[in-house]
């Protein structure tokens, strides 16, 4: 959007780009934990946890932003918590040895938790994410929109876990991998580019 000028680009300085640094940094584990839990579990069961975010957000905002939360934002978070804790103990695959890391592979798919456990972690470094912005847009005389902010943010990420996955599955992305497993390699392209731009507007 910087390169075909349809956002104003932004003048950031060495100062602004080391305070972003940690935001790029939870903001990457915390699409890594997302992930992580989707490979583990029922892709519904990984954003039923998630739902959980607003409760993290309250209790980081209270703890590093000093914003108690009000009796009426207290009460909302109840419906939310219950809720989680009701789907997750009819979720089929649900095991409280398994969620308390007990090792017990013949009762469920995903044995220690892995699942649960990354989607929540998820909702802990995103809102770490979130509430650290907030922080970083405190100073008036640095400050830039949450537009340009997340931006940077993206990119940083990308720069922190490209190396780690091309190390780890760099082979899957070549042109030649990609048709022996019956792939058009252009349609790959086209849809992840597709996917991303989604994403990117999502979580805007």
């Amino acid at each position: 959007m910087w390169t075909f000028n349809l956002y104003k680009r932004p003048k950031i300085n060495g100062a602004q780009l080391a305070a972003i640094l940690p935001l790029a940094v939870v903001h990457t584990l915390g699409n890594l934990f997302t992930n992580m839990s989707l490979g583990k579990v029922a892709v519904s069961f990984t954003h039923t946890i998630k739902a959980m975010e607003p409760f993290f957000s309250v209790v980081l905002s209270a703890m590093f932003l000093g914003e108690l939360p009000t009796l009426w934002v207290v009460a909302s978070l109840v419906p939310i918590v219950g809720g989680v804790a009701l789907a997750s103990v009819t979720e089929a695959s649900f095991n409280w040895c398994d969620y308390a890391l007990v090792l017990d592979s013949k009762t469920s798919s995903d044995p220690l938790g892995a699942g649960f456990w990354t989607a929540m972690a998820s909702n802990l470094t995103n809102q770490s994410r979130n509430v650290l912005s907030k922080k970083v847009m405190v100073n008036k005389e640095e400050s830039m929109d949450n537009i340009t902010l997340f931006s940077i943010i993206t990119i940083m990420s990308l720069i922190l876990l490209a190396p780690v996955a091309i190390f780890m599955e760099g082979v899957k992305f070549t042109p030649a991998y990609l048709q022996s497993a019956g792939l058009n390699v252009k349609e790959v392209v086209v849809r992840s580019l597709l996917a991303a731009l989604c994403f990117h507007a999502y979580q805007q």
